[in-house]
This record gives C-alpha cells, sequence and structure tokens, in this order.
C-alpha cells in the first residue's frame, strides 16, 4: 500500500484554520525562545510530567495508508484523572486572543487526545491549554474535557475532510513518478559537458551527498542539474528539489527549463516565489484584515482556491499566481508559500533556505529531512549574501529620532528608548575618551543587547495598544530593526565580530558575521543532498571552505565551446592599482579605443569604482566623440536596466560602448548572445574597497592559518572578473574578445586562479602588439567565415 505522512500540526491547520491574514497579531519571539519557555514550563510542573511525547496513528483511505504524527507537549495524570497539555507562547493577552486561535490551538491537543484514549484505552481525558503571554510573563490555563467518543468523532470528521488531498497527492505522485522515470533529456543532444554534469548531480543525490560545481558560462548547468534531480524523484530518491538562486533572471531560467521538461513529458508541479514586496496587489502593503480584501478572511477561502489552482496548473509562475491570488481573493505571496507545500519543484530566492529570520519554516524546521533536495544556483554569489544574512545593524541616531518623534506621549515606550539611548551614548563617551571612530571586538554589545530586549517588549506591546497612532510607522520600522538585532545575538559565536563606529553624527553597532559556512552548513543539512554551482568557483576548495562544504565533493568541467572562439589578452603595461590610475588613464583609454574600433560592434568595458568609470568615460568622450556610449548608473530600476540592454542590438550599424561596474548588475546574469556583444575589456583586478569589515574577514582567515588577503580581497575580485568575461561567450557560436587591462594578472598569484579555458591567453607589452591581436583575431575569425 502507498504511505504517506503529515504532523499533527499541518493537518489540524489545513483543514481547521479559519480567519483573516494579520502581521500585527503574528507572534516575534523566536523558536529558540519559544522551546526555552516550553522547558521551562514543563521543568515547572514536576517529575510525573511527561513531557514531548511521541504520539502516532494510521488510517487507511482506500490503498493508501496516512501516518499523523507528533508531540504532544505534556501529558500528566492529576487525581486519578489524564490530562494532555498543549503549550503555546505569543505576545498578546490570552483575552485579546481570537475565538478562532484558541480553537486551533486545542484541536491540535484533541488529536493528541483521540490517540492517547485509543492506545491506552482510556474512556475520557481532559485537554488543557496552557497559554504564557511573553511581555508580562503571565500564564492562563484552560481546560476542555472530552469523552473518547467526543474526540473519536471529532477525529473521523477531521481526516475525512482531509481525506480528497491525499487521495489527489497520492495520485498526482504516481503520475509524476512514471513520468520522471521515462523522462528523456529535452534536446536532441548534450552539450559538451552536460551529461557529464547531469551523470555527477545523479550520483550526488543517490550517495546523499554535497557536490561543489565550476561549470564554464553555456553548459547549460540549469537543465542538467534538474534533468536528473527529477530522474531521482521519480525513483523516490527525494520528494521535491528547491532550485535557489540570487536573481530574478537566473529564476526565469529554472522557468524555462521546467517549460523544456515538461515538453518532453515530464509531470512536476513548480512554484516560483516572489519577493512579498514585489507581488502585493496593494501600492502600498499593509497585512492587516482591516486594509486588505486579499488578508481578510484569507484561511476562509485558502482550501478552495488551492484546489482550483492544483487542478488546473503545473508551472505557477507569478503570473498564474496572480491571476488565481484574484479569482479567489486572497494575498498572492501567502498563496505562493502556501501551494508549495504540494508542488515537486520550488523555485526561489536564497533566502527562503538559507536566512535565519525569513526561512521557509513549513520545510526547514525538522534538523534533516530527506525528501528535499537543493540546487543552488551561481552560488559564488552566496559568500557575500550569507554574512548579510547573518548581520545586523542597530544606530543611535534612529532611537534618539524616535523618541524625539513620540514627544512627552507614551511615558511606558519612552523610558524603554531613553535606556537603549542611554547605552548608545556611554558607547559614544568611551570612544570620544579613548579618541576612536572605529572600534571592533570578539565579545558582544552585551548591556545594550540586554536593554534592547526589554524595548522590544515593551515596542510590541505599544503596537498592539495604539494601532491607529500617528507613529505607527515610525515605531513599527525600528521595532524591526531591534527584532533583527536580537535574532542574530542568538547566533553570535565565535565567528562574528562586534564593529562600532562613530560616522557622520551618529554610532553605529554591528554585529558582523565573517565566517557564516557553520550556519550555511547546518542549512544544507536540512536536505538529502545539495549541489551548489557557478561558471566562477575558483578555486573550489574556497568555496567549500566558506560556503559549509568542508566534505563535500567537487568538480570542475571544462568550456563547452570552441577554444578559438574566444582571445584572452593580457595588456601587461598597464596598472590601474589606486597610485597608478592618473598615469595609466591614457593607455586605459588607448587599449579601450583599439578595441571597439578593431570591429563594428557591442562592447562592454568593466571598472572597480564608478569613480574610476566616470573618469575614465570622460576621457574616451573626448578622445572618440563619434563613438556611441552608454553609462551605468548608480542606482538604475528594472526598467532602466531593461532600457540600457535593449541597446545591445544584433547586428548593429554602429558601434557602442558600455561602461559598466565590476561586481554590478551587467557584470553577470545577463545574456547577450551572438552579436549582441562582442568584446569586453575588465580594467583592474576587481579587489573589493580596504574597508573595516574586509580587514576583519582578513584577519579572521590569516589568525586560521589561511591567506587572508585571498579571502577578503584577492578572491572576491578573481570571481567578478570571471563573471564579467563571461558575458562575451554564452553559446557554441559566439566570438568575441575579452581585455584584462592589469598587469597584475600576469603574476602567479592570478594565473593560478585562470580557468583552462583562458591558458591560452596572448601577452601584450605594448600598446602596438595589443591593437596588433585584437586585428589579427578578428582577421582569423572573418577569414573562418
Amino acid at each position: 500500500m502507498k504511505q504517506t505522512k503529515i504532523s499533527v500540526r499541518q493537518l489540524v491547520e489545513f483543514i481547521l484554520k479559519k480567519g483573516s491574514i494579520d502581521t500585527g497579531k503574528n507572534s516575534t519571539h523566536t523558536a529558540l525562545e519559544g522551546a526555552r519557555i516550553h522547558r521551562k514550563l514543563q521543568k515547572e510542573v514536576g517529575d510525573t510530567y511527561q513531557k514531548e511525547v511521541f504520539l502516532k496513528t494510521e488510517v487507511i483511505f482506500d490503498d493508501i495508508v496516512l501516518k499523523i504524527e507528533g508531540r504532544a507537549d505534556g501529558i500528566f495524570k492529576k487525581e486519578n484523572h489524564w490530562y494532555i497539555d498543549e503549550i503555546k507562547t505569543s505576545e498578546p493577552k490570552f483575552e485579546e486572543l481570537d475565538e478562532d486561535q484558541v480553537d486551533l490551538f486545542f484541536f491540535q491537543a484533541m488529536v493528541y487526545g483521540y490517540i492517547y484514549v485509543s492506545q491506552n484505552e482510556l474512556e475520557e481525558i481532559t485537554i488543557q491549554l496552557t497559554y504564557y503571554q511573553t511581555i508580562e510573563e503571565v500564564i492562563t490555563r484552560t481546560t476542555r474535557h472530552f469523552t473518547a467518543k467526543d474526540l473519536e468523532n471529532f477525529f473521523n470528521q477531521l481526516v475525512t475532510e482531509y481525506r480528497e488531498w491525499v487521495i489527489f497527492q497520492e495520485n498526482w505522485r504516481t503520475v509524476r513518478n512514471a513520468s520522471l522515470m521515462a523522462l528523456k533529456f529535452p534536446y536532441e543532444e548534450y552539450r559538451r559537458g552536460q551529461r557529464e554534469l547531469a551523470v555527477a548531480a545523479y550520483k550526488t543525490i543517490r550517495t546523499k551527498q554535497k557536490l561543489f560545481v565550476e561549470a564554464p558560462t553555456g553548459t547549460g548547468k540549469t537543465i542538467s542539474t534538474l534533468f536528473p534531480t527529477l530522474k531521482a524523484i521519480g525513483e523516490q530518491e527525494g520528494e521535491r528539489v528547491f532550485y535557489l538562486t540570487a536573481k530574478t533572471i537566473t529564476r526565469q531560467v529554472a522557468e524555462d527549463a521546467m517549460v523544456a521538461l515538461s515538453g518532453v513529458g515530464a509531470e512536476a508541479k513548480s512554484v516560483t516565489l516572489t519577493a512579498k514586496d514585489k507581488i502585493c496587489f496593494l501600492t502600498e502593503r499593509n497585512c492587516t484584515p482591516e486594509h486588505c480584501i486579499y488578508a481578510n478572511g484569507y484561511y476562509n477561502r485558502l482550501n478552495e482556491g488551492l484546489w482550483d489552482l492544483l487542478n488546473h496548473e503545473n508551472q505557477m509562475t507569478r503570473e498564474v499566481i496572480e491571476e488565481y491570488a484574484k479569482k479567489h481573493t486572497l494575498c498572492p505571496f501567502e498563496l505562493s508559500l502556501d501551494v508549495s507545500l504540494w508542488c515537486d519543484v520550488i523555485i526561489g530566492d536564497y533566502n527562503y533556505l538559507f536566512d535565519p529570520t525569513v526561512y521557509l519554516r513549513r520545510f526547514f524546521e525538522e534538523d534533516t529531512n530527506e525528501e528535499n533536495i537543493f540546487l543552488i544556483d551561481e552560488a559564488h554569489n552566496l559568500v557575500n549574501r550569507s554574512r548579510e544574512m547573518y548581520s545586523a545593524v542597530i544606530t543611535k541616531n534612529k532611537c534618539m529620532e524616535l523618541i524625539r518623534e513620540l514627544g512627552t506621549e507614551y511615558q511606558t515606550l519612552q523610558r524603554a528608548l531613553k535606556k537603549v539611548s542611554k547605552e548608545f551614548l556611554a558607547i559614544e563617551k568611551i570612544s570620544e575618551e579613548d579618541n576612536w571612530v572605529y572600534h571592533h571586538q570578539k565579545q558582544p554589545a552585551e548591556s545594550l543587547t540586554n536593554q534592547l530586549y526589554k524595548l522590544s517588549e515593551k515596542m510590541k506591546e505599544w503596537l498592539a495598544e495604539f494601532p491607529e497612532a500617528s507613529m505607527q510607522p515610525a515605531v513599527l520600522a525600528y521595532y524591526f530593526d531591534v527584532l533583527s538585532f536580537l535574532k542574530m545575538s542568538e547566533y553570535y559565536d565565535d565567528h562574528y565580530e562586534t564593529t562600532i563606529e562613530r560616522k557622520l553624527g551618529d554610532l553605529i553597532v554591528r554585529q558582523c558575521c565573517i565566517d557564516p559556512s557553520d550556519f550555511l552548513e547546518s542549512s544544507l543539512d536540512k536536505g538529502k543532498a545539495s549541489l551548489l554551482f557557478s561558471a566562477s568557483f575558483s578555486p573550489l576548495s574556497y568555496y567549500q571552505e566558506v560556503l559549509g562544504g568542508k566534505d563535500s565533493l567537487a568538480y570542475r568541467l571544462p568550456s563547452p565551446f570552441p577554444i578559438e572562439n574566444q582571445q584572452i589578452i593580457l595588456a601587461n603595461y598597464i596598472e590601474t592599482t589606486y597610485q597608478k590610475r592618473q598615469d595609466s588613464e591614457s593607455a586605459v583609454i588607448q587599449a579601450i579605443g583599439d578595441l571597439v574600433q578593431a570591429k563594428k560592434g557591442n562592447y562592454l568595458i568593466f571598472f572597480p569604482s564608478y569613480q574610476y568609470l566616470d573618469d575614465i568615460a570622460e576621457g574616451f568622450k573626448q578622445v572618440y566623440p563619434e563613438i556611441q556610449m552608454v553609462i551605468q548608473d548608480t542606482k538604475m530600476n528594472e526598467e532602466e536596466r531593461e532600457l540600457f540592454l535593449s541597446k545591445f542590438e544584433k547586428d548593429p550599424k554602429k558601434t557602442l560602448v558600455g561602461f559598466c561596474v565590476l561586481g554590478g548588475i551587467f557584470s553577470e546574469g545577463i545574456d547577450l548572445k551572438g552579436t549582441r556583444l562582442i568584446g569586453t575589456a575588465i580594467v583592474g583586478v576587481g579587489l573589493p574597497q580596504m574597508n573595516h569589515e574586509q580587514e576583519l574577514i582578513k584577519n579572521y582567515y590569516d589568525e586560521s592559518d589561511k591567506n587572508g588577503f585571498a579571502f577578503a580581497y584577492q578572491l572576491p575580485g578573481m570571481n567578478k572578473v570571471l563573471q564579467a568575461a563571461g558575458r562575451v561567450i554564452r553559446d557554441a557560436t559566439d566570438q568575441g574578445i575579452v581585455l584584462l587591462l592589469d598587469r597584475r594578472f600576469k603574476t602567479s598569484r592570478y594565473q593560478v586562479l585562470f580557468p583552462p579555458h583562458w591558458r591560452q591567453y596572448e601577452t601584450a607589452f605594448t600598446p602596438a602588439q595589443l591593437k596588433e591581436k585584437i586585428e589579427s583575431f578578428w582577421k582569423r575569425v572573418d577569414n573562418q567565415i
């Protein structure tokens, strides 16, 4: 017989949860805090109290066995009578809770009660709800008494309502697995390296390991990892795949791959998760029933909308989610999360797995779940992203500004804010006495953190008490800053440093996560297997170290394209260190001019900073006024980015030169195929600007007997170079030139980082040699044509 399982909590909430989405009533205490309170309350009851009692039962529908399981918070006997204890913690007072919410708490415990009386042949039991209000630390206990028959009737009604969902899920799983087992590669032939990557991915999943893969641009990494993963799911080696990316454009590639796979018979449901602010139907997001019709009564309409969506769609893109959300008056963001539980492929941002503040608890609360398989695209981006995820900032000025704006009202909140400001001022006084504007220490700012905990409780209380106050937005904004800081304080260990900076009259305290590798490893361990891949993943050992893959496998694929289609030319006579930039400015301008005048076409030039870009662009315009230029702005919205890229037309009538920043929005993730881009120049080796945080990273790895300069500066810089260079050759027919304008590329420190398909580079020792090598490449290419 087929078998499936569900937790007691999931079952109860899916069938019986009613009411609205209301962020104003959401609990903000963390899972760690909740667990701590649970343990405290359980310990206080005494030795006769059985805590965390695992209970399970089975229900048979036709040929399907549904396993229902969970842990009762407590079971105890008092005065010869049995009790099930359900512990809940939240900020609102018990008397302020909605009736629907209190009922839902009891419903979960009633399932435990049914299982317990059934297995122990009891005739009755009492369900006790222990509610801990976190702000005032008030405990409220309420009870409801049930006979065995009452609980049996309740349970039978519950599973009867769930029956059609179980049958739907198992029927879909049968169809899905049959189609995926028979799945063929969606293209007539594999590109070079694709079959090898697909085999490596498949074996990684079968052997429950992590694999770090460097596969050059154009390999077709998305289809080469999704295809074998779906095959493995069809063979019951997993239940769902998470395809996680850093950018929207790579999510589109994953969606396209799902369309291609469905075109050759893959029956798999996929959903793309779009950020809440982007997909919200309101002009200004306000997730309360009073302000949003899509939030009001959401759970009353949810299951009808899910049933409609699941029975009519397989690829649930943003557009599809929005269509069904409007049809059933549902919040599109929450609908995408709720339907994800029924999907085989979930496409979204890294933070849904890795970010401790927004990860998908519905999938990742368990330490390990062998149903999950992780595909991490462009994983080099995860280095900086993860440091940001696990870091947090709190500032003095925001606190002082809030005190001023509150005026003489709300004295309780004012007092809590002033205690926090007192901590800031004490730190500021020390900095002035010791004459420093920047300080770092391994110890956390404990005194400040303690006051922030107290402030968070007062702010939560105030937000609930004065929902219509004009100060709500300001208080809420700082409240989120406080919560983020407190959340990170729970992770603070020897991977962190606390930095304090006096800047522009402000005092900025930052919990700086220097090495998030252990946290990333813990997240990856929540699945059966993980594949992390990128076109620029050199050296693989570095990425394994910083991304939590110390015991992982590593694999490098060669370029799939003819090596003669691309020419790497290194200008050994140009120095772009900060001290030498002014001296080499004319040489850089001439090199760019020689590149773009050799052949009519589209080109991109990358610089390490906007200032450097502006200086060279101005000089280039004076020397080559006839050449059309387009320059990346410091802040560009999506429409402006599309407009920028649209100028790079196929078979252009005039030469176009784009000036961009290395590591910016145009140096990776864009796909200008064929004649839309025929050359690029990279000015400098891409070293991050020297700053306090980079120096902390350098010192951290130096202390660990690693090469701190390489970890903090050289390797991140070279990654930007490789990404920018990868814009030129996108498929087998593309041809183009990459100029490396910096003599440092000739040193052994950088040569060892060159990918294999760069090894046949040419070196120009003079401007004349550079011009000759550019022209000879295009002559050779033109003769081939």
